[in-house]
């Protein structure tokens, strides 16, 4: 049997093959738990550069010899004010959420927007949403661990506030059946056409197989603000499909804005059909 490249695996979890040299190995061959920043990766071309700004972040749990799990965690990140830097690695990781348990080996990447040409502050994903793109994002950054890791066996995607709008393009572009995505985490994110989670929610719902993770949704909002209505309408078009609490949920919270991902982001990637504090349903 041929052996998959990573990016086959995350068509169709779990295949694996070896790539690279990585990260020191722990004292029983597995990967201590740690973090980096990614200075450059190639499948982020699209997105350009900015000055004294990586690619990408990366966080990561310690992935014992032998594990046989692999949990993929991405993040989009929000706007940031006309003319204030975005620090990826200072600001924007310590707010992202991206706090990760113990168990199941995990790998979180932060990968940086592309800066919108003639609207300073704003962020897009064009990479990301293209069939083939986030496969080859996540290909290309976990090939310095090289063959010691297990294959991916399950893809969470979270966003924060303009990160949305690409979080709901890569999960337009798994309908197509070129990626299997496990769960949605949606912070003060859904501004515009609520569509794409919904038929998601509805397609991924369908799809429960022995060996592959339940799915979930959480999206949080705040009251009065310009994510409400939508998340409004999300929550209804879960209520017509059948679809509701502990694993689809849509929350109000009047937790302030930024904090959203740090304060619910940690419970949800521990468990993703925990209560929240703090939050009512829509």
């Amino acid at each position: 049997m041929v052996a998959l490249t990573r990016r086959a695996a995350l068509f169709a979890m779990p295949a694996l093959a070896s790539c690279g040299a990585g990260p020191r190995p722990g004292v029983v061959g597995g990967i201590p738990a740690g973090e980096m920043a990614v200075p450059r990766l190639a499948a982020l071309s699209a997105h350009g550069t900015l000055p004294g700004e990586p690619d990408a972040a990366m966080r990561w749990t310690a992935i014992p010899a032998g594990a046989t799990q692999l949990r993929i965690v991405i993040h989009l990140h929000g706007f940031s004010a006309p003319n204030e830097p975005l620090r990826l690695v200072q600001g924007r990781l310590p707010g992202s959420g991206l706090v990760l348990p113990a168990s199941p080996p995990t790998i979180a990447i932060l990968p940086r927007g592309r800066p919108v040409p003639g609207r300073p502050g704003a962020f897009d994903w064009p990479a990301m949403g293209v069939p083939g793109g986030l496969q080859a994002i996540v290909e290309e950054a976990l090939a310095p661990f090289g063959p010691r890791l297990p294959a991916p066996t399950q893809l969470i995607l979270t966003a924060h506030s303009g990160g949305g709008s690409g979080l709901a393009r890569i999960l337009e572009t798994s309908l197509r059946g070129a990626l299997r995505v496990d769960e949605a985490h949606l912070f003060d994110a859904l501004y515009g056409d609520h569509g794409p989670v919904l038929r998601w929610a509805r397609a991924r719902s369908q799809d429960i197989r022995p060996g592959v993770p339940l799915p979930a949704l959480a999206v949080i909002a705040r009251p009065g603000t310009a994510t409400e209505a939508p998340s409004r309408r999300l929550a209804a078009g879960l209520g017509q499909a059948g679809l509701g609490a502990p694993r689809f949920r849509v929350l109000l919270t009047s937790a302030p804005h930024n904090d959203i991902p740090r304060l619910f982001g940690p419970t949800l990637l521990a468990d993703a059909a925990a209560p929240l504090p703090a939050t009512f349903l829509a």
